[in-house]
């Protein structure tokens, strides 16, 4: 988690405000949890908290703290929406209701994998609590279930260098997908989406961004990825 911080309300407020418009929305659902959090040590109450953001009642705003609940590796792929290569908002609420982080995990990949629903998360959810089954096999027992199934590649990296962790922890989620955006670009991944959190990294894509890695080679992607992302914080640092 993140040290006392100050945050911009406006931007608070747009990004819970928005509806399903991803426009405007400058804070990612983490970060609003983590403002929630840091609102309640000081003292204030969730209805407080929502009325600051000029929310209704508790129950939304109350969803935001429960996110905390999950993993470092899994919080840096929540964002509004449906995004690719990410899980969404209403996915992200369900994945942090599973028992232990290790569940989260696993269904968290097989939301990346899968393109997994919030409802079929709670479905697999309810499999699991209510019966012997693995999480692997609730998943595999939903995925059954659909018309189609939907296959990605997922390659997971961590960021070694403690000067570019230091820095992206000084950046907030949408500043450091930017940064990452670029870096994929300079290293030619095709096909690829990614989320790049404080000290680890995700990249997801079709059977094109598969054999963009296979074309690089999957042991020279982490290394180039941290090559392409030290240069460019050095030119953010440069321009700050």
């Amino acid at each position: 988690m993140t040290a006392h911080r100050s945050w911009d309300l406006g931007r608070l407020r747009m990004s819970v405000g928005y509806g399903r418009q991803k426009r405007g929305r400058h804070y990612s659902p983490v970060e609003v949890g983590e403002w929630v959090m840091q609102e309640r040590r000081r003292g204030e109450s969730l209805a407080d908290c929502a009325a600051t953001l000029n929310l209704d009642g508790v129950g939304h705003i109350g969803r935001f703290p429960r996110l905390l609940k999950l993993p470092e590796d899994v919080l840096h792929l929540v964002d509004w929406g449906t995004p690719q290569g990410g899980i969404g908002f209403s996915a992200a609420v369900e994945l942090a209701k599973l028992r232990s982080q290790s569940d989260q995990r696993e269904v968290a990949d097989a939301v990346l994998k899968h393109g997994l629903t919030s409802r079929e998360i709670r479905q697999m959810a309810q499999l699991r609590s209510r019966s012997d089954r693995t999480v692997a096999e609730a998943i595999e027992d939903g995925l059954r279930m659909r018309p189609t199934i939907v296959r990605r590649h997922v390659f997971l990296g961590s960021v070694s260098s403690a000067g570019i962790r230091g820095y992206l922890a000084s950046r907030e989620q949408g500043q450091r997908d930017s940064l990452f955006r670029r870096s994929i670009e300079k290293v030619g991944l095709k096909g690829a989406t990614g989320r790049l959190g404080r000290q680890i990294f995700t990249l997801v894509g079709g059977d094109d961004f598969g054999q963009s890695m296979r074309d690089i080679g999957v042991d020279n992607i982490e290394p180039s990825l941290l090559d392409a992302m030290e240069e460019e914080v050095t030119r953010e640092r440069a321009e700050d």
